[in-house]
């Protein structure tokens, strides 16, 4: 039998922001990765398509920096 060592726990490499966009078709909660362009989406439950406002590029890029791409929002505890 071999030995198994507990395995050290994976840091953060980088960070994405997750909108949630409500279906015009059934109200389901659509996640998108921040779209900072104009685009559409489309409901994996009612496979209806619709338009979605784009967020706003500078305020993603601002949380991403004040976060360290994820870095700054681990718990310090496994640091």
């Amino acid at each position: 039998m071999s030995q198994s060592r507990p395995q050290t726990p994976v840091k953060p490499s980088g960070m994405e922001i997750v909108y949630y966009y409500p279906c015009p078709g059934c109200g389901r909660k659509v996640p998108l990765v921040a779209p900072v362009q104009p685009s559409m989406a489309r409901c994996d439950s009612c496979r209806s398509q619709f338009p979605v406002v784009p967020a706003d590029q500078r305020s993603i890029r601002f949380i991403k920096t004040v976060l360290d791409e994820g870095k700054a929002g681990i718990d310090p505890d496994f640091i």
